[in-house]
């Protein structure tokens, strides 16, 4: 093109910036970022300011001393609220910043540690490609370990002992109350006391020289609890709890 056609340079209002997200005039950059209608933490600071710095020096002799320095108060205003996206506003705000960052410090040791677990475990031999089991005997056992205890004794009895039979240990189990018995019992104090009373009120009585008591105790009390839940999801009663984990109390229905 004839050189005769170009006209003189076009002197911009404010410089031209390229940022990740944005493309024109600062004064706009500006107008947006404080407006909330552009992503403003995506912007580079460091792009913004070799690109300000670009500008002023390119224009140094063409733009007056007035315009540059508006242009230097619009470059502090967009650097002042990127800066605020950078530093919490508050000790709070600097407070959950500062846990959030331990939480994720957190998670990355995790990351490393479930990392360094998997490599160890991806260096082990494998079964059937480094190592391999011993096949099994074709011949199955036809006893286990209690046969062959059983034997040693006999052999260690002699042969008068063998005779006698041997003892087997047999746990006695307690008279524990059931969720049958409890199903039989509640309905039975409900009738003579229509308006309830704690679950508590509904155990069997129990020695308190029974050897066996915090067994029957526990016991009670769990079918007891089953037995008005029950009993509760038939109609059959009420179970009211004031507040969590507080004691139930049963009334009819």
């Amino acid at each position: 093109m004839d050189d005769r056609w170009k006209g003189p340079e076009r002197l911009p209002a404010t410089p031209i910036v390229h940022l990740d997200g944005f493309d024109g005039p600062m004064d706009l950059l500006l107008d947006l970022a404080e407006r909330q209608r552009i992503d403003f933490g995506r912007v580079s600071i460091l792009a913004l300011a070799d690109q300000f710095t670009a500008a002023m020096d390119h224009f140094a002799d063409q733009v007056s001393l007035e315009r540059r320095a508006d242009w230097l108060v619009l470059a502090t205003r967009l650097v002042h609220l990127r800066s605020r996206l950078l530093f919490p506003a508050s000790a709070q705000a600097a407070a959950e910043a500062e846990a959030e960052a331990a939480r994720e410090i957190q998670r990355l040791d995790e990351r490393i540690a479930m990392r360094a677990a998997g490599a160890w475990l991806g260096g082990r031999p494998q079964l059937g490609v480094e190592t391999f089991v011993r096949p099994l005997s074709e011949r199955p056992r036809e006893t286990g370990y209690v046969g062959l205890m059983e034997a040693c004794l006999a052999v260690l009895l002699g042969p008068d002992e063998r005779l006698k039979p041997i003892p087997v240990y047999t746990r006695l189990i307690p008279d524990l109350w059931r969720v049958s018995d409890a199903l039989a019992h509640i309905p039975s104090i409900l009738a003579r006391h229509p308006e309830g009373g704690r679950l508590i009120a509904f155990l069997p009585p129990v020695a308190a020289d029974d050897p066996n008591r915090i067994e029957k105790m526990r016991t009670a009390m769990a079918s007891t609890l089953l037995a008005g839940l029950e009993l509760a999801k038939n109609g059959s009663l009420r179970i009211e709890q004031s507040q969590p984990l507080e004691e139930c109390w049963l009334r009819a229905s």
